[in-house]
């Protein structure tokens, strides 16, 4: 009985394996507007100007759910009214507040930085981190792209929150 057994375990071992397995097809959303796209560690992030999103907890208070609104694309970005972008290698829609960090090259310091191009200049912690806080979608692709191509900087990265979304039909910010 174990012979055959045995048997039959390394006849289903040797024996092809004919799975019909098929990888499912996804559709890839394309760029929309090329001028409001930046690198982000390897991805496209499309920073959509004329949608917001609102931060709202759930019933249960565990998860905050964004409340996606249309808006005009000069409308203000913060805390309360994140800006919406669009991460095209996750195929994920994010929400950004305007905040961008970024730390000194070792052994550098800051210096050529003015808050009236780099908007809430402030220095975070040592060594060298700072953010800044753009007030719309066109200067927050503005300041980071700006900051992505100075040289004395050790990494560039905006920060970027991920999260279910309710979407909103009404054009309430676009007023």
């Amino acid at each position: 009985m174990n012979r055959i057994i045995i048997s039959l375990v390394l006849a289903l071992a040797v024996s092809p394996v004919c799975a019909a397995l098929q990888a499912p097809t996804r559709t890839l959303q394309p760029v929309g507007d090329a001028s409001m796209v930046v690198m982000d560690r390897g991805a496209k992030l499309e920073v959509i100007p004329t949608k917001r999103a609102m931060p709202q907890a759930d019933a249960t208070s565990r998860v905050t759910i964004h409340r996606v609104v249309a808006a005009s694309a000069g409308s203000m970005i913060g805390p309360q009214q994140l800006g919406v972008v669009f991460n095209h290698a996750r195929q994920e829609q994010g929400y950004i507040s305007g905040e961008i960090a970024f730390q000194m090259k070792s052994g550098l310091k800051l210096s050529g930085l003015s808050s009236a191009i780099y908007p809430g200049l402030k220095k975070v912690t040592n060594p060298e981190v700072y953010v800044v806080n753009a007030r719309t979608p066109a200067e927050f692709i503005a300041v980071l792209k700006r900051l992505q191509a100075r040289d004395d900087l050790a990494w560039v990265e905006p920060t970027v929150t991920y999260g279910p979304s309710q979407t909103s039909v009404t054009n309430e910010l676009a007023k």
